[in-house]
């Protein structure tokens, strides 16, 4: 939905492309983007799951069949996506230029046959790679596709599924870039190819992972590649906190907001605004490390039932956040 203090673009020229005046705008802003939706990329098959799975993730949805998406879920994931959103800005604004350009000329060298993209038309109906690069945000991304010109503008048109936005969790997720617009693309490369897979896969290991947005690996999709997933920790500046603080912490805040009677829910939400939101590297006595913070646990609380969706919605405008919500 257009945001209407927004002024609506009209159609451009960018790379060679005359752009339409779509509603989600040209350009990626924090205000249009995790637009809740309750439908789902993929609807859960039951059979795939035991009744204790299927009925832990009944939170998530509104009906039985788990077909479409809970006010609660919806809350949830939009705030952990634009959590996400904000410490991806963080860590883009904190790269280096001279280091990105170095990582993309070495992933273009490694491409071998990686040209720059002067007329996306040209590109129509070749099969080949392609390198999108976002250079406000120092980033890049490694592509493939029989048809190089409609794949990219299916990425600047299209946008990752609302339950997708995140892949892992809001602390190591790698932003989406079917979320950023055609002029956020500010250079393409290309190469063709008959066998495409071939230099998307070089260019993808060669790839600095830091300035690289691809979410898997590069190359054919077999079973275990489509395991392969990246992540990153975006830099985040976090204090260390010992698993039996962690576990108190989070016990305590769980505790609190459970056991908080009627009368006194409006001074909780008030309350749990105020807290300290501070980022904490848990370290278990086995596994890896993990990033939580209060913030975490006043979700977990909505997805127990602990915390109601009116409460949420309260706490997430205290927080500065605007609550939106699907036409369904």
């Amino acid at each position: 939905m257009r945001d209407p203090a927004r002024p609506y673009r009209l159609g451009c020229e960018h790379i060679g492309e005359q752009l339409r005046g779509p509603q989600i705008g040209h350009k990626m802003i924090r205000d249009l983007y995790a637009f809740p939706r309750r439908s789902q990329k993929q609807k859960p098959n039951r059979a795939d799951f035991s009744d204790r799975a299927w009925e832990d993730q009944a939170w998530r949805y509104r009906d039985d069949d788990h077909a479409q998406h809970s006010d609660a879920y919806l809350l949830v994931q939009r705030d952990k996506a634009l959590r996400n959103f904000d410490l991806s800005m963080r860590y883009f604004e904190s790269l280096d230029q001279a280091e990105f350009e170095s990582a993309l000329e070495h992933v273009l060298a490694k491409g071998r046959t990686f040209k720059p993209v002067e007329s996306l038309p040209a590109w129509d109906d070749v099969e080949g790679a392609y390198v999108m690069v976002f250079d406000d945000y120092k980033q890049f991304y490694i592509g493939q596709s029989n048809n190089v010109r409609k794949r990219i503008k299916q990425h600047w048109v299209g946008s990752k599924p609302f339950d997708r936005l995140i892949n892992g969790d809001v602390y190591n997720s790698i932003f989406p870039v079917d979320e950023l617009r055609a002029l956020d693309t500010t250079r393409i490369y290309a190469a063709r190819s008959t066998n495409p897979y071939a230099p998307e896969e070089r260019a993808e290991k060669a790839a600095d992972q830091r300035f690289c947005l691809n979410r898997m690996t590069g190359g054919e999709a077999t079973p275990l590649t489509l395991m392969l997933t990246h992540s990153r920790t975006h830099g985040v500046a976090s204090a260390p906190l010992s698993f039996e603080e962690y576990q108190r912490e989070r016990d305590g805040l769980a505790n609190t907001i459970a056991q908080t009677p009627p009368s006194h829910r409006s001074t909780l939400i008030a309350e749990l605004a105020g807290m300290d939101m501070t980022i904490y590297s848990v370290t278990p006595e086995t596994g890896a490390p993990f990033m939580w913070s209060r913030r975490d646990g006043i979700a977990g609380a909505v997805t127990r039932g602990e915390l109601s969706v009116e409460e949420f919605t309260s706490f997430l405008g205290m927080m500065g956040e605007k609550v939106i919500w699907p036409k369904n």
